[in-house]
């Protein structure tokens, strides 16, 4: 320790161990001058500019694909709506798959007779065919693979986080 002169200043001063003072305390210990504290200080303001910026670019990145999803969901439902309206005269069953027929007058019709089921007078205007899901919604039949490896990845996912717990 060195010795310090309290009478000439009257504030508190620094009482813990000399290599922990925010100042120097010998006439040995390297001098801080003012230049060298702000150089400090810009340096680690400019970290803190840095990891905000990076994080901020993250949060932007998922924001953007949140508005992607969000807009496949608008889609999806919108496509749903359209379809419960085309006119279906049977009893819909999860799981099964209906073909979308549309006329020359633009009235849209499910039938349960694929075009390639019917027997030489296939009728015009095939649009697509969609399996009914359980939650009323449709899967396009080229769609299905995808959204069936989609649910079971996600179904896996939740039985092995249940196992765990």
């Amino acid at each position: 320790m060195t010795d310090r002169d309290d009478s000439k200043y009257s504030g508190d001063n620094f009482r813990g161990s000399d290599s922990a003072s925010p100042y120097p305390v010998s006439r040995l210990g390297a001098p801080i001058s003012l230049v060298d504290s702000a150089k400090i200080i810009e340096a680690a303001s400019s970290k803190v500019a840095l990891r905000t910026n990076a994080q901020l670019e993250v949060i932007v990145e998922q924001m953007k694909a949140l508005q992607e999803r969000a807009r496949e969901i608008i889609e999806q439902a919108s496509r749903d709506v359209d379809l419960i309206h085309a006119e279906c005269r049977f009893h819909k069953v999860p799981g099964r798959i209906y073909h979308l027929f549309e006329k020359k007058d633009g009235h849209r019709y499910f039938s349960m007779i694929g075009p390639d089921e019917f027997g030489g007078a296939v009728p015009s205007g095939f649009l697509a065919s969609y399996r009914y899901e359980h939650d009323e919604s449709w899967t396009r039949v080229d769609e299905m693979d995808a959204r069936d490896r989609r649910r079971a990845e996600i179904q896996g996912f939740v039985s092995n986080r249940l196992l765990k717990e």
